[in-house]
């Protein structure tokens, strides 16, 4: 049975009037200044597209990431240090650059930009050691200040080498 109201143009067009029919005040995104500092743990997959590299490898080991995110912001920027680890034997040591974007009182949205260090082990071969890093994260921070939260990650050698597998991440935080 066919649904005329369900085509692709009426989901468009029911699309864009919920989002501009959205209270402005819900529009409101503001970044968060200076703070306390953040130590975040998680858990989650490596390669969880399961892009294969040249040599095969096809797996999703299971991963830990802990980081430290400063509690000082320079105009709501402040810098952020982590360490992952999966179970395949790679480690990636990195850091970079964040921002704590509340959506909400309670709904945070930290992007990050990082560069990092990676050690294969058995792990994927990521085409060299130095690495670029951008993460994603959406976590609801309860009033105590802790944070329960998923974050998505991507690694990669940003084509500077000629291989440039790159792999995606999903983390609990």
């Amino acid at each position: 049975m066919r649904h005329p109201f369900f085509t692709l143009q009426w989901l468009r067009i029911l699309g864009l009037v919920t989002l501009f029919s959205v209270a402005p005040s819900a529009w409101a995104v503001t970044l968060m200044p200076s703070g306390a500092p953040y130590l975040s743990v998680g858990a989650g997959a490596l390669n969880l597209v399961g892009a294969v590299d040249d040599g095969g490898y096809n797996h999703t080991p299971a991963e830990f990431d802990a980081e430290y995110q400063s509690g000082f912001r320079f105009y709501g920027i402040g810098y952020m240090l982590g360490l992952l680890a999966n179970t395949d034997g790679g480690v990636d040591g990195y850091g970079g650059l964040y921002a704590d974007l509340a959506l909400t009182p309670h709904w945070i949205l930290t992007p990050e930009a990082a560069l990092s260090g990676y050690s294969q082990g058995t792990s994927k071969n990521m085409g060299s050691t130095f690495l670029f890093r951008l993460e994603l994260g959406l976590a609801y921070q309860m009033d105590d200040g802790g944070r329960l939260g998923l974050k998505i990650a991507h690694l990669s050698n940003g084509d500077l080498y000629s291989r440039n597998p790159g792999e995606n991440e999903l983390l609990i935080t």
